[in-house]
């Protein structure tokens, strides 16, 4: 990824940027998502084994097993295929994850803002970054959006991550720099 991908505001510099070397199918999130699939599937069968009288209780059917089957199978594979077009940056100023899987989708925060970065190690020299430490629905709402209201965002994060730890130094270093600009700026 080079600097002619990313929309910078002006007077922002990349400290780094790069993209995925590595995609997982599951993530934390999915501990919540295939057990609700799963009960789902079970709880749709269950009741609709010897219910397929009429054209409602056909159509119930197919929608539930359809939805259940996304929560298994689905949302795995469009956040796989997802990340197979995503790039990251790190500005001065703020954290950005551009991916166009469909549409082309970016998603940034101000450094200023957000906790320490924290990693989760992967295989190798690779990993995952939150900034701070994410639960279980928090992860699974990433990437599907998070909460609700115009200034709530969902939570950026940086998965798959090449030299995560050396990308973490750099990213801490700029989130304390920004608030430290941030507070000289509220002091003046």
């Amino acid at each position: 990824m080079h600097e002619g991908q990313i929309d910078l505001l002006p007077g922002e510099r990349v400290i780094w940027a790069g993209q995925p070397v590595r995609r997982p199918l599951f993530n934390p999130g999915d501990y919540f998502n295939v057990p609700a699939g799963l009960l789902l599937l079970g709880g749709v069968t269950l009741f609709f084994s010897g219910n397929h009288e009429t054209a409602f209780l056909k159509a119930a059917w197919a929608v539930l097993t359809a939805a259940g089957v996304f929560h298994l199978v689905g949302r795995p594979l469009i956040r796989y295929l997802r990340l197979a077009s995503t790039t990251y940056a790190v500005t001065d100023g703020r954290v950005i994850a551009t991916s166009s899987l469909i549409r082309r989708k970016e998603d940034s925060a101000e450094l200023a803002g957000l906790a320490d970065p924290v990693v989760t190690p992967g295989p190798g020299k690779t990993g995952t970054i939150t900034f701070g430490r994410l639960g279980v629905l928090a992860w699974a709402s990433a990437n599907f959006g998070a909460g609700s209201g115009k200034d709530r965002e969902p939570p950026v994060i940086l998965v798959g991550v090449s030299e995560v730890a050396k990308v973490r130094e750099k990213l801490a270093k700029a989130v304390d720099e920004a608030r430290q600009r941030q507070g000289s700026m509220a002091g003046e």
